[in-house]
């Protein structure tokens, strides 16, 4: 009946043989008794998609077997990268005098130990040298040749390889993070994967806790003070039965996976959904372990069915 009618509206208005190739390339939608929407015991109808080969070749779906998983589940913090307190080192002149000799400027790369200015004394009359403490950046500068120094800070030098990432912990979560549990930090598309380090009180009057993750920063791609997102693992559950959440989708108000049937034909079959985890999330009913469901670009399907409803409605 569907091809049919479609024939005799694309009659009109596509020659022949482009009619032809349509059908040939779409989607076939169906639809037969059976119960659709789980809801008391009235009779729905079965939402099938059935695609032709290469109608299935350019819808590029990937499919999968639901059956038992772990579930990650997590919590999401936020916060912001800090510096190790220890890894900033502020370098004052020793004794009053002028610089003769700056060597350094904002931004260089420093070893321990190497020569940042010399410093005529006024004391003794001698030079003396001001050197870095330890391998780090020059991230200030506050002197320049010829100028009188007193006990003033000359350089900033820090060491940013390792960063701190400061997460806030609210009192409705504090239970639930823990020293150990492992931790997502990104920001942007930069991903870093630590373990809580410690969790500490917040600064006074501040009303949340804070869990603190060392995040390797080697490369240099990370960057103190800017925000960040913590995902803490906060448990791992073992469920029966669970899907891939990109499979999910939403159709005539319920949640749908589209099981594979047969070569190319899938059915919405609506499921009832329990735990969610990272990537997968539990199906307390609606499918049986074993079932094959179509995962990525099961989207596509959702969009065949849904032209199909606004075709007859038509």
């Amino acid at each position: 009946m569907f091809l049919s009618m479609l024939s005799r509206k694309l009659r009109g208005q596509f020659p022949l043989a482009t009619a032809i190739l349509f059908l040939m390339l779409s989607g076939r939608v169906s639809g037969a008794g059976g119960h659709y929407g789980g809801h008391g015991n009235g009779r729905g109808e079965q939402k099938v998609v059935e695609l032709g080969e290469q109608a299935l070749a350019r819808a590029d779906l990937s499919t999968a077997l639901a059956g038992p998983r772990k579930l990650e589940q997590y919590l999401t913090l936020y916060g912001k990268l800090l510096p190790e307190p220890t890894a900033v080192s502020h370098i004052r002149a020793r004794y009053a005098g002028v610089v003769s000799q700056v060597k350094v400027h904002i931004g260089d790369k420093v070893e321990k130990g190497q020569v940042l200015a010399t410093v005529d004394s006024n004391e003794s009359l001698q030079e003396y040298q001001l050197r870095a403490p330890f391998a780090g950046m020059v991230t200030a500068k506050h002197a320049g040749p010829g100028e009188f120094v007193n006990d003033q800070i000359l350089f900033t030098v820090a060491d940013y390889s390792q960063l701190w990432a400061d997460l806030q912990v609210f009192p409705a979560r504090m239970a639930s993070v823990r020293k150990g549990q492992r931790v997502q930090v990104s920001a942007g598309d930069r991903i870093f994967t630590g373990s809580v380090r410690s969790v500490v009180p917040g600064s006074e009057n501040l009303p949340y806790a804070r869990a603190r993750v060392l995040v390797g920063n080697s490369d240099g791609i990370w960057a103190p003070g800017i925000f960040v997102e913590g995902r803490v693992e906060v448990a791992t559950t073992e469920v029966p039965l669970a899907v891939d959440i990109r499979a999910l989708q939403s159709l005539d108000g319920n949640t749908v996976v589209f099981v594979q049937r047969a070569p190319g034909r899938f059915e919405a079959v609506p499921v009832v959904l329990g735990a969610r985890g990272k990537h997968f999330v539990e199906v307390r009913s609606g499918l049986k372990s074993g079932a094959r469901y179509a995962v990525e670009n099961s989207y596509l399907l959702k969009a065949e069915l849904e032209k199909s409803s606004a075709e007859h409605t038509h």
